[in-house]
C-alpha cells in the first residue's frame, strides 16, 4: 500500500519525510490534551484527525514531489465531517476548514463554508485513512438566549486547540531545535511553586514596609485576599482605593485561588502599557523573567541579541501564552476571543483554567461592554475560569437594568467591606471650584510648591504650561512626547519631589494609571467621576499627609470650552447627574461611583458593532452559520487612526532608523524603535509631509526630519512644521 506523506522536505529520499499518519496521530494527541482542559478532548482527537485528511489524494502527494498546482486539503476533511456527522459535525467542519487561513464565515456565498462544502470539487482519496470519531457531545449545557453565543467560542476555542497542536508538531518535523525551546515544565506544576516564591518575597516586603495608616491597610487587604482565595471558580471584585496595594494583594488573591483550584495560570489584562510595563517588572522582579510573558506591542526586551535563548523562548510564548504568568493588553486579550485569525486564536485554549485579573475594569469601552461581559461569563461557566475584577473605581458590572441579560451574574466582592476602607483610607479633601480659564489656572499653579495639573487635552495641558513664567521645576505630559521622553521627564519629577524640591506638572491623563507620583495637590478638569478618581490617587498617594494630621487637596475645575469629544461629553454629563442625585456621598465613594456607572451604562450603544446580534442571534439557525470574519474585523477596541511618527534624534534612535532604510526585517527594528514613536493623526502627517518635515520609507514609514518640529518641553510641534532651523538646511 502506497504511503502516504504530510510534509516534504528538500531530500529526495522519503524516509525523511513525514508521514501523513503520524502527523494526524501526533496532531490529535496533541490538540486532545489542550482540549480536556474544557472537558473536550475527543473534539480534539476528531480535529486532528481530519484536518489534514485532504493531503490523502493524488494531487495533493504530487504537490509534496515538486508539482505546482495548488491543492485544498482543508475543504476535504471539513466536507467529511460535514457529510458524515449529525448536526455538531458542522461545528468541526468549520474548524478543519480554517486551519490555514483562519475561520470563515458561515454562509452560502462563494467562499463561505456552506459554499465550499456544497460546491468544492475534491479528489478521491488514495486511502482511507478516516474513522468516523463517533460519540461527540457538547460538554456543557447550552442557555436558553445564549446558545449561539456560547457554540461560536466552543469553535473558537477547539480551532485554537488545533491549529496549536498542528503548530507545534510540524515546527518538531521541520525544526526541532526551536520546539525544544518550546518545552517547559507543566504548569500546573508551576503555580505551588511560584506561591512558594511569592510568600517569601512579601515576607521581606511587608518587614520592611514603613509604618504608617496607609501601609497597615495595604497589609490589610493582602491578608483579607489569601483568606477569600479558596473559594471555588467565579468572577470576584477587588475593589480597593488607588494606591492600597492591589498590585501584590491580587497577586496574592490569583496565586492561592489558582492552587486551591488547580488552575494553571494567572492571566492580567490591562488597559494601559503604563500599568502593563510598571506590573509586568514586579512580577518579573519576584518570580524571575522566564515564567512572566509580558505581550503587549510596546514590550521589547533590551540588551538581548535576536538570537539570545530567552528572547526566542518568550516570543515562542507570544504565539500561544504557553507561561504561568501573562501580562497583556484588554485589546490582545478581547480581541483575541473575537477574532478569527490562526495568529490570535492559536492562544485561546491557554485561557481555560486560569485566573483573568482584569485591572482598572472600568476601562473596557462601553461601545463594546456587552460582547466582554459575556464572553467572561462563558469563560466562568464553561472553560473553569475565575475573573477579579480589580479597580479603585468599581463599574456596575452586574447592574441589570442598564446591561441587561449581559450583565454579570453573582459577582463576589473579596474585601469585606470596601465603603470602610475607603474611609480608613481617606487620604484627599475635594473641592469643586467651577469654570477656570486657561489664565486663572496658570495663576493658580503658581502660586503651589509643588502640584499636578490634569487637564482632558494636549491642547489644554500645552496651552496652561506655557502661561507659567516660572519654569523652573515645571514639567509637561502628554502623547505628543515619545515614551522615552517621558519616562526621563517622569523621573526627574519623582527625584525632585523625593528630594523634597518644588515641583508642578501639567499633564493629560496619562498619569493617571500606572503612574506612581506622589503630589500634596492635584488639579484635575472635570470629567467621569472615575477619571476624578484615578487623579486623586496621585494626591498623598503615601499618606504622609495624614502622618501630620492633614489631607491633600484636590480641586476639580470645570474648563472655558466644552471638550469635543462625544464620549468625554457624556461622561462628564453623568457625572454631574449622579453628583446631583446624591448630594450627601463621598463623591468618589462605592455608592456614588456605583451610582455613575448605572447611569453612564443606561445607554443604547454597549454594543456598538452589534457582535451579539451577529454570534447570538435570536433565532439560531439549523444550519449554524455563524459570520466569524465580520465579527472579528468589527470587534476593534482601537480603530487605526493614527501612524506611529519615529523621532530619531537621539543616537540610538537615528541608527536604528538608518538600519532600517536598507534592511530586510523591519519588524524587529520598528519594535526598537517603538520607544522613540509618537501617535499622530493622519491630518498631522500630512501637513508635516507638506512642510517637507518627515520622509516615508518605504511608503508607509514617517520619520521626523525637522527638528524645530519637536520640542523637548512639549514634544511634537506640528504647526511648526515649515520652520528649520538654518543649520539643518545647510549641508
Amino acid at each position: 500500500m502506497k504511503k502516504l506523506y504530510a510534509h516534504s522536505i528538500e531530500s529526495q529520499d522519503k524516509t525523511e519525510w513525514q508521514l501523513l499518519v503520524n502527523h494526524l496521530n501526533n496532531v490529535a494527541k496533541i490538540a486532545s490534551g489542550f482540549a480536556d482542559a474544557f472537558g473536550a478532548a475527543r473534539w480534539g482527537d476528531c480535529a486532528g484527525r481530519l484536518h489534514d485528511a485532504g493531503k490523502a489524494t493524488k494531487r495533493f502527494q504530487q504537490r509534496l514531489e515538486g508539482s505546482s498546482v495548488r491543492v485544498d486539503h482543508s475543504t476535504f476533511g471539513a466536507r467529511w465531517v460535514w457529510q458524515h456527522y449529525d448536526q455538531l459535525g458542522i461545528f468541526l467542519a468549520y474548524v478543519i476548514a480554517g486551519h490555514h487561513g483562519g475561520l470563515p464565515d458561515g454562509g452560502e456565498q462563494a467562499r463561505q463554508l456552506h459554499f465550499r462544502l456544497k460546491h468544492a470539487k475534491l479528489q478521491p482519496i488514495l486511502q482511507e485513512p478516516l474513522e468516523k470519531c463517533m460519540g461527540l457531545t457538547l460538554p456543557f449545557t447550552l442557555i436558553r438566549g445564549q446558545a449561539g453565543f456560547s457554540l461560536s467560542l466552543f469553535v473558537r476555542m477547539i480551532f485554537s486547540c488545533l491549529v496549536d497542536a498542528d503548530f507545534i508538531d510540524t515546527e518538531n518535523f521541520f525544526t526541532p531545535e526551536r520546539s525544544i525551546l518550546r518545552s517547559v515544565p507543566p504548569i500546573s506544576e508551576n503555580i505551588p511553586d511560584l506561591l512558594k516564591i511569592f510568600k517569601e518575597y512579601m515576607q521581606e516586603i511587608i518587614k520592611q514596609a514603613r509604618p504608617g495608616q496607609v501601609n497597615s491597610l495595604r497589609r490589610e487587604v493582602f491578608e483579607e485576599c489569601i483568606a477569600k482565595a479558596s473559594q471555588s471558580r467565579q468572577i470576584f471584585s477587588l475593589t480597593v482605593p488607588t494606591g492600597g496595594g492591589k498590585t501584590y494583594s491580587s497577586m496574592a488573591f490569583a496565586l492561592h485561588h489558582a492552587v486551591y483550584n488547580g488552575l494553571r495560570r494567572v492571566i492580567y489584562a490591562i488597559p494601559f502599557t503604563s500599568i502593563i510595563e510598571q506590573n509586568a517588572a514586579v512580577f518579573k522582579a519576584i518570580f524571575g523573567r522566564e515564567v512572566v510573558l509580558e505581550h503587549h506591542s510596546n514590550f521589547m526586551e533590551h540588551n538581548d541579541s535576536v538570537d539570545d535563548e530567552y528572547t526566542i523562548k518568550n516570543r515562542l510564548a507570544t504565539e500561544n501564552w504557553d507561561m504561568p504568568i501573562v501580562v497583556t493588553t484588554n485589546v490582545q486579550f478581547f480581541e483575541s476571543l473575537f477574532s478569527y485569525k490562526i495568529s490570535r486564536c492559536r492562544k485561546l485554549h491557554n485561557i481555560a483554567n486560569s485566573v483573568i485579573v482584569l485591572d482598572e475594569a472600568q476601562a473596557i469601552p462601553t461601545g463594546y461592554l456587552q460582547p466582554c461581559m459575556a464572553v467572561l461569563q462563558e469563560l466562568v461557566n464553561n472553560y473553569g475560569c475565575s475573573v477579579v475584577l480589580c479597580t479603585a473605581t468599581q463599574p456596575a458590572l452586574d447592574d441589570t437594568s442598564s446591561l441587561r441579560k449581559q450583565a454579570l451574574s453573582e459577582i463576589q466582592e473579596i474585601v469585606s467591606s470596601p465603603d470602610r476602607l475607603f474611609a480608613k483610607l481617606q487620604r484627599i479633601n475635594i473641592t469643586f471650584i467651577g469654570k477656570k480659564t486657561n489664565d486663572e489656572l496658570s495663576e493658580l499653579l503658581e502660586h503651589e510648591r509643588k502640584a499636578l495639573c490634569i487637564v482632558s487635552t494636549k491642547l489644554q495641558a500645552r496651552a496652561v504650561f506655557e502661561r507659567l513664567s516660572n519654569r523652573r521645576g515645571t514639567y509637561h505630559l502628554s502623547t505628543n512626547m515619545y515614551p522615552l521622553h517621558r519616562q526621563r521627564i517622569l523621573q526627574e519629577i519623582r527625584d525632585r519631589l523625593a528630594a523634597d524640591r518644588s515641583c508642578r506638572v501639567v499633564s493629560t491623563s496619562l498619569v493617571e494609571a500606572g503612574v506612581d507620583l506622589d503630589f500634596p495637590v492635584v488639579y484635575r478638569a472635570m470629567a467621569g467621576l472615575d477619571s476624578i478618581a484615578q487623579a486623586a490617587g496621585r494626591c498623598n498617594r503615601e499618606g504622609r499627609l495624614n502622618d501630620q494630621g492633614m489631607l491633600g487637596q484636590v480641586f476639580v475645575f470645570d474648563t472655558e470650552t466644552t471638550p469635543s469629544m462625544p464620549w468625554l461629553k457624556r461622561c462628564i454629563t453623568r457625572a454631574r447627574e449622579a453628583l446631583r442625585s446624591l448630594p450627601d456621598a463621598d463623591p468618589l465613594g462605592t455608592v456614588m461611583m456605583r451610582r455613575y456607572f448605572t447611569l453612564l451604562y443606561d445607554i443604547e450603544d454597549l454594543d456598538c458593532k452589534e457582535i451579539m446580534r451577529l454570534l447570538n442571534p435570536t433565532q439560531l439557525d439549523k444550519d449554524m452559520i455563524f459570520p466569524y470574519r465580520e465579527a472579528g474585523d468589527k470587534f476593534r477596541f482601537i480603530e487605526e487612526e493614527s501612524t506611529g511618527l519615529i523621532i530619531p534624534f537621539e543616537n540610538e534612535a537615528a541608527l536604528l532608523v538608518k538600519t532600517l532604510k536598507y534592511s530586510e526585517y523591519t519588524r524587529s527594528i520598528m519594535r526598537k524603535l517603538q520607544p522613540y514613536t509618537v501617535q499622530v493623526r493622519k491630518k498631522d502627517i500630512d501637513t508635516l509631509e507638506r512642510g517637507g518635515s518627515i520622509e516615508i520609507i518605504y511608503n508607509e514609514i514617517p520619520v521626523l526630519l525637522n527638528n524645530k518640529a519637536y520640542h523637548q518641553d512639549v514634544g511634537l510641534c506640528v504647526e511648526r512644521a515649515a520652520m528649520w532651523d538654518v543649520e539643518q538646511l545647510v549641508t
